[in-house]
C-alpha cells in the first residue's frame, strides 16, 4: 500500500510542477490522470514481482518434504534400536 500511495503522490505532484509553468489549468486536470495511471502500473508491478515468487515456493516444498522423509526415517530408527534393548531390561528387572 505505501507504494501505491508513493506511486500516486510522486507522479501527481511531478505532472502538476511540469505543467504548472506551462497551463495551471492543464496541471490539475492531468495531474489526478497521471497519479491514477502510474497507481495501476504499480499494482501491475506487485502482481507481477509476487507472481514470480512461486517457483521458490515449488523448491522450498520440495526442500520441506525431503526433510520430513529423512525425519521419519530417523524416527523409525531409533524406536527400532530401543524397541530391543528395553525388552531385554525389562526382564533383568523383574522380581521372581
Amino acid at each position: 500500500m505505501i507504494l501505491l500511495v508513493a506511486a500516486a503522490i510522486g507522479s501527481g505532484l511531478v505532472t502538476a510542477i511540469v505543467l504548472a509553468p506551462v497551463s495551471p489549468l492543464a496541471a490539475l486536470l492531468t495531474a489526478p490522470l497521471v497519479a491514477s495511471v502510474a497507481t495501476g502500473f504499480a499494482c501491475l508491478l506487485i502482481g507481477w514481482h509476487s507472481t514470480r515468487d512461486t517457483r521458490d515456493v515449488t523448491i522450498l516444498d520440495e526442500q520441506t518434504d525431503a526433510m520430513v522423509a529423512a525425519l521419519r526415517e530417523v524416527a523409525d530408527h531409533a524406536k527400532t534400536a530401543t524397541a530391543t534393548p528395553a525388552k531385554a531390561t525389562a526382564i533383568h528387572h523383574k522380581v521372581a
